[in-house]
C-alpha cells in the first residue's frame, strides 16, 4: 500500500457515513459545518480538475471559483436534500451543480457589462471529464481515508500501530527492521498493521458510502480507488 501523497458484503456492511450524512442533514444548521467541511476537504480538488477542463475556465482562477460555488451552494439549505432526492452520486451532482453555478457566474459578469458579449458558454468538456475528475476524487478519497485512519489510531492509543504501518507500506521497511525500535517481534509488527490496514480499509468504505455508492458495490470501488491511486 503506497502512500496516498501524491488522494462489504451486505450483511456486515456497517452504518457509516450513508447515515452520517442523513444524521447532519437531519440536524439542519447544526450538522451542517461538519458536513461542508467534509465535502470541501474531499471534492475541492476534484472540482478544480472539472473546472479546468471546462469551456468556462475563461471566469477565473480555480481557487476562487470553487471557493465561490461552495459558499453559494453550501449555503443553501436545502442542497444535500436535493441530492438526496436526485440518487445521484455526490462527486456527479457536484459536478452538475458546478456547471449551473458558472453559468449564473457568467450572465451575471455580462449583465454588469465585466465581460464581452460573446457566444453562450454551455460549460461542457471537449473531452470527457469522468476520468480525470475520478482520479482526483480517488487521491482526495484515500487521502481523507488515510488521515481518519491515522485519527482513529490516535484516539486509540494506538500510534505504534500507526507508525508501523507507515514505515512498512510507505517508506518499505520490512518488519524485521521495523520491529526492534517498539520492543516488539516482527509477527506482532505485521499483526499490528493488520490492525491498521482494518482502519484504513473501513474509512475508505466510509468515505465511499458518503459519495452515494451502494453496499454491495463498495468493494469494486475500493479496488478501482486503489488501482488509481497506487495505493
Amino acid at each position: 500500500m503506497g502512500s496516498p501523497r501524491s488522494s462489504e458484503q451486505h450483511d456486515v456492511f456497517p452504518p457509516t457515513l450513508n447515515t452520517w450524512i442523513d444524521r447532519k442533514i437531519d440536524e439542519g444548521e447544526t450538522g451542517r459545518p461538519d458536513l461542508n467541511h467534509y465535502v470541501m476537504s474531499v471534492y475541492a480538488d476534484p472540482l478544480k480538475v472539472y473546472f479546468r477542463g471546462c469551456s468556462m475556465r475563461w471566469l477565473g482562477e480555480p481557487d476562487d471559483i470553487i471557493a465561490g460555488f461552495f459558499a453559494n451552494r453550501l449555503a443553501r439549505p436545502n442542497f444535500f436534500n436535493d441530492w438526496k432526492s436526485a440518487g445521484n452520486r455526490l462527486r456527479r451532482w457536484l459536478m452538475n451543480a458546478l456547471l449551473f453555478y458558472l453559468r449564473e457566474v457568467s450572465r451575471e459578469r455580462r449583465r454588469h457589462g465585466h465581460v464581452e458579449d460573446v457566444v453562450d458558454e454551455i460549460g461542457e468538456w471537449t473531452d470527457g471529464p469522468e476520468a480525470a475528475v475520478d482520479r482526483a476524487w480517488a487521491f482526495a478519497l484515500v487521502r481523507n481515508a488515510w488521515e481518519r485512519a491515522s485519527n482513529d489510531c490516535r484516539d486509540a492509543g494506538q500510534t505504534a500501530h500507526w507508525e508501523i504501518f507507515v514505515r512498512h507500506h510507505h517508506d518499505g521497511e520490512a518488519y524485521r527492521d521495523i520491529a526492534p525500535d517498539f520492543g516488539v517481534d516482527a509477527s506482532q509488527a505485521a499483526v499490528m498493521v493488520r490492525t491498521v490496514t482494518k482502519k484504513f480499509k473501513q474509512a475508505l468504505r466510509d468515505c465511499i458510502a458518503m459519495d452515494g455508492v451502494a453496499p454491495g458495490e463498495i468493494d469494486d470501488e475500493i479496488r478501482m480507488l486503489l488501482e488509481i491511486t497506487g495505493s
